[in-house]
């Protein structure tokens, strides 16, 4: 899903430019990397992504609610994935480039490269290659240097609260984003209940805070906010079923649901997100959680 889950579970990986369903990335003897681009140049950039991956939804969240959508493309690959990873089909196609799948993408851009094949995917039209695959750093970026060409020209990193930005994003991605996925993949009691305590005493902390002030840096929206959400918006549909994170549901944190209600009513929000789609993809792809591929009718959400 995003090189923000290793560790977690195997991942299809790219090695010398051969394709590898089940290789994990730790086997191979060295992981390629791209760089974003110095410079925002509008209509040079398309932005691969996926409505089911949270981490995905980071950069698609801050071009959308920034305005930043004449400035660069975006579309998302299928909702299901088999042995040939990410795919493009029908409803999901690649209009940039008539690919299949994102391995085809990736060794478009480097027919040896060697790592991960995960969405996002800053693609450079201009160098028909890829600019970036790290949702972190790609939304930062796209806050930062982005923010001239945005229509909706949000500070989300004001630069008095960069610092605090970063540190508590680190912390949201390795005790909430990344920590439901170690409830969900844990293969012993043992791993589950450790992941389990630390993701809902990370959410206690959380709503505690957001019992202080309406969004987590003060009165604004800021891009810490847009690290936290994709997590939250899944839960009720697929964490607290799928993923067996359950301690608590999150209506439970009485202002931490009160802060994603907040969030999702803003429009640029809320049509980022596609419930049905997030389901199709969870339910579907982990077999090892979900033999037989069945996706549940429910839960009813009511926002």
């Amino acid at each position: 899903m995003n090189k923000s889950i290793s560790g977690v579970n195997p991942m299809a990986v790219l090695d010398k430019g051969i394709w590898y369903p089940n290789k994990d990335v730790h086997e191979l003897a060295k992981e390629d990397s791209f760089h974003l681009p110095e410079i925002a140049e509008a209509g040079r950039y398309h932005l691969y992504m996926s409505y089911a991956c949270p981490f995905a939804h980071r950069p698609y969240l801050v071009i959308n609610l920034l305005g930043l959508d004449d400035a660069i493309t975006t579309s998302s690959v299928a909702a299901k994935r088999y042995e040939d990873g990410w795919l493009f089909d029908d409803e999901n196609p690649d209009m940039i480039n008539g690919t299949q799948n994102l391995v085809e993408l990736y060794q478009q851009a480097n027919p040896n490269y060697s790592g991960r094949v995960t969405v996002p995917v800053l693609w450079d039209k201009k160098k028909n290659t890829i600019a970036g695959d790290d949702s972190s750093s790609m939304a930062m970026d796209l806050a930062t240097t982005w923010l001239p060409l945005a229509k909706s020209p949000i500070e989300l990193v004001p630069d008095n609260l960069k610092g605090e930005i970063t540190s508590l994003n680190d912390w949201l991605h390795q005790h909430v984003n990344r920590k439901v996925y170690h409830v969900g993949f844990a293969t012993n009691q043992s791993s589950y209940d450790v992941a389990s305590e630390v993701l809902f005493e990370a959410l206690e902390q959380l709503n505690t805070r957001l019992g202080k002030s309406r969004y987590l840096h003060g009165e604004e929206i800021t891009l810490s906010d847009l690290f936290l959400l994709p997590t939250l918006v899944r839960f009720e549909a697929i964490y607290e079923v799928h993923f067996k994170a359950n301690k608590k549901q999150l209506k439970s944190f009485e202002h931490l649901y009160r802060y994603m209600l907040d969030l999702v009513a803003i429009p640029k929000i809320r049509e980022t997100i596609d419930l049905e789609y997030m389901k199709d993809h969870y339910y579907f792809l982990h077999k090892h959680i979900n033999p037989y591929g069945i996706v549940p009718s429910g839960p009813e959400i009511s926002w």
